[in-house]
């Protein structure tokens, strides 16, 4: 068998690295011009980490990343809320926080490594699934083309692989928050030091919610969310993406408890995203297509999750196919994936509803509430998301 993958940034790489463990060859087509990426950063929490274990990448990972040890709630004013242990002993393996653009750089050095093509440049414009017997064709805007046994589209939240398989499916869903962070290295943030090394920082007052936690190479990195009710246009987006954007943000938060105004003070341009997900499509699979990842089911920045659901699919798929017909193997994976994917959806959702600017005295109940749920429930709460494991036995 032989598979075709779009999309080289998480999913895509992981994928084509279990299918070439279980003996299946594939080749990735990434639609930017080469492999160096932007973006911000993100936590991969402990179930993604232990799918990078699997792929002998965890130590690569830890090595560039930043370990997320504890997380830790505190008032606008440093009062602290609630701490509890973020997994590191109970599932195996660590969250650890890095920039997106370097695990997406671990992940194609691995490819390499192995030998899996990554095309750059190759931006998809048309699908022919070529019947039961096969083989599909995946077309590009440069006039070149690729046929194998399957297809999967690992393209993310705005996924064109998604479009030209479903063309009446759900667009992704705005839920009405921009996202913004930036990196600062720590030895301008004097405030950083202690526990805050190895926690995910979260306050939150009146004026909304604002993160920081080590971000890797020396370095800390900050997020927060904007409220509004439209979509930032790219133009706007751009036009936002500076330091002119940062005294807003500054003025916002001033007050805010250290190392907050010094995160801010040092930073340099933020990174701007609409902050989207996609509750529910009615198929990921066609014929000798399927959607994993992002494309599949995106899910918010605020769930915490959108990493490692991305690398437990390409893990699942990759046995599957390994175990049955690529038609069973698409089916059974829709059925065993979707109840967790989408209950994760909502995860976020809700704690997005958490970080919205409210009035004094509604922050302060917000606080309290916090405060009881994670005191009493803190590793609770997220046991059903670390605890999931893939029994990788091909």
């Amino acid at each position: 068998m032989r598979a075709i993958i779009i999309g080289g940034g998480v999913a895509g790489p992981a994928l084509a690295l279990f299918l070439k463990k279980a003996g299946i060859g594939a080749a990735i087509f990434e639609a930017q011009a080469s492999d160096d990426r932007g973006g911000g950063g993100f936590a991969i929490a402990p179930n993604g980490m232990n799918v990078l274990a699997a792929l002998d990448l965890a130590d690569a990972v830890k090595a560039r990343g930043a370990l997320v040890l504890e997380n830790c709630l505190r008032t606008q004013h440093g009062t602290t809320l609630a701490r509890w242990d973020n997994g590191s002993k109970r599932y195996g393996e660590p969250a650890v926080a890095l920039a997106r653009a370097d695990l997406c750089t671990i992940l194609a050095d691995a490819c390499r490594m192995a030998d899996i093509t990554i095309g750059y440049g190759k931006r998809l414009v048309a699908i022919d699934e070529g019947g039961p017997h096969g083989p599909i064709t995946a077309h590009f805007a440069d006039g070149s083309f690729t046929q194998a046994d399957i297809l999967i589209g690992a393209d993310g939240i705005h996924s064109t692989t998604r479009k030209l398989l479903f063309a009446d499916a759900p667009k992704p869903h705005y839920v009405g928050m921009i996202g913004i962070g930036a990196f600062v290295a720590a030895e301008d943030v004097p405030g950083f030091t202690g526990r805050d090394r190895q926690s995910l920082n979260m306050a939150f007052g009146p004026h909304g919610f604002f993160g920081y936690c080590g971000g890797g190479d020396g370095r800390v990195m900050w997020w927060c969310n904007l409220v509004r009710a439209e979509q930032l246009s790219t133009a706007e987006l751009q036009a936002t993406s500076d330091v002119a954007s940062l005294p807003e943000l500054r003025q916002r938060y001033r007050g805010y408890h250290a190392p907050i105004e010094a995160l801010l003070a040092q930073s340099g341009p933020p990174v701007k995203i609409n902050i989207h997900d996609i509750a529910s499509l009615a198929n990921w699979h066609r014929g000798r297509a399927i959607l994993i990842g992002d494309a599949a089911h995106a899910v918010s920045p605020n769930a915490g999750q959108g990493a490692s659901l991305a690398l437990e699919d390409a893990m699942y798929l990759a046995k599957l196919l390994h175990e049955l017909d690529y038609a069973r193997a698409f089916a059974t994976f829709e059925h065993d994936r979707r109840p967790r994917v989408e209950r994760v959806v909502v995860e976020g959702r809700r704690r997005g509803g958490d970080k919205k600017v409210v009035s004094p005295v509604r922050s302060a109940i917000r606080n309290l509430i916090l405060a009881t749920i994670f005191r009493l429930f803190g590793e609770r709460s997220q046991d059903w998301l670390y605890r999931y494991r893939i029994a990788w036995n091909v």
